[in-house]
């Protein structure tokens, strides 16, 4: 009886004693796109309460997240910047909008007409973060880990009139982030440079007859309201979403929760694919019923869209090569990946 009670007691000192060295610690994360993107809204639910839940209940801590969404502090082209100044302990950044300090980690759209599958291109982003460490060395001079990179809904274009021919694009103003300006201007189409919360203004008032973005954005941002049609491209899921951490604030933190801080986002880039892809099915069978017609390239008119621009890969490439950043070297181990995937892209890009 002696012995139980002994084991007992020092049970409860065991206890005490964890409970003293428990902590408290908050994080400030944000970004500049609203919980309306897949994305954000996985980190704003799942990953929030996923990582609080896990650290309690393995580590005894305590951990809380000051969240920023919106842009309330940072902008879509501030991310990186909130980050390495530590006004954000992490971020959720699209990248196009970040080409300076990101380049590198914007090879999936420097090669369009990629695939459509959320799930696949999932896969191979998280293999490209793992196996190719020139990622992630590339974000050191900014004092950001990259926490995950996350893939897109696939992109399309939303319309004030019908695509059936990439000559149909000839004249028209299509309202995109600047990265993907190249990918149009060979079809004749006038690029307009805006974020995503600009685009239904200036389809209304004129500036802009096309966005370019995913279905989302039709229910998201209303688009459905001024662009009546929908035009699958097939350029593409991307890999060009990502969370960075300060890493500062990794390096206060015990390895402990630093650890499922990770885990935990590992399982949310998997979440943000599989609801991308169902979420890409669900909207667009949805607009389809609300006066939106659904179009789909066809097959030759993307291939003839892919042959304008098939010069594009390379010269993205030497020009981050010129800066240090092995990007020939990064886009040859994407293609080859996706081909180890089951994808097959409609033009050799001579890399």
């Amino acid at each position: 009886m002696k012995k139980i009670s002994t084991l007992f007691a020092a049970a409860l000192m065991a206890v005490a004693a964890g409970s003293a060295h428990a902590a408290n610690y908050t994080l400030r994360m944000g970004g500049g796109h609203t919980t309306g993107t897949t994305y954000v809204k996985v980190f704003d639910t799942f990953f929030v309460d996923e990582v609080a839940k896990r650290v309690k209940a393995q580590t005894g801590h305590n951990i809380r997240f000051i969240k920023a969404w919106g842009g309330s502090v940072a902008k879509v082209d501030g991310g990186i910047e909130a980050v390495q100044k530590g006004s954000l302990d992490i971020v959720l950044s699209p990248i196009g909008f970040e080409q300076a300090r990101a380049g590198l980690l914007n090879y999936s759209a420097y090669l369009p007409f990629t695939s459509d599958d959320p799930v696949l291109q999932q896969k191979v982003a998280t293999r490209m973060l793992k196996e190719v460490p020139a990622l992630q060395a590339s974000m050191k001079p900014y004092n950001a880990h990259i926490l995950a990179q996350m893939v897109t809904e696939a992109y399309s274009v939303a319309t004030t009139f019908e695509i059936q021919r990439v000559e149909d694009l000839k004249g028209k103003r299509i309202a995109m982030t600047g990265t993907n300006a190249p990918l149009f201007m060979p079809t004749g189409a006038v690029p307009v440079t805006l974020g995503i919360g600009d685009h239904y203004q200036a389809i209304q008032n004129g500036l802009a007859e096309g966005s370019l973005f995913w279905v989302s954005g039709m229910e998201a941002f209303k688009l459905r309201e001024v662009a009546k049609v929908w035009t699958k491209t097939g350029f593409g899921s991307y890999s060009t979403l990502a969370a960075f951490m300060n890493m500062d604030t990794r390096a206060k933190l015990p390895k402990e929760v630093v650890t499922i801080i990770d885990q935990v986002a590992d399982e949310a880039t998997v979440r943000i694919a599989q609801e991308s892809k169902q979420r890409d099915a669900d909207i667009e069978a949805r607009i389809a019923t609300q006066g939106v017609k659904v179009n789909t390239l066809s097959a030759q008119e993307r291939s003839k869209w892919a042959q304008l621009v098939k010069d594009l890969p390379a010269k993205a490439a030497k020009e981050l090569d010129a800066k240090g950043q092995p990007a020939t070297q990064v886009m040859k181990t994407y293609v080859r990946y996706l081909e180890d995937a089951g994808f097959k892209f409609p033009t050799d890009y001579p890399l």
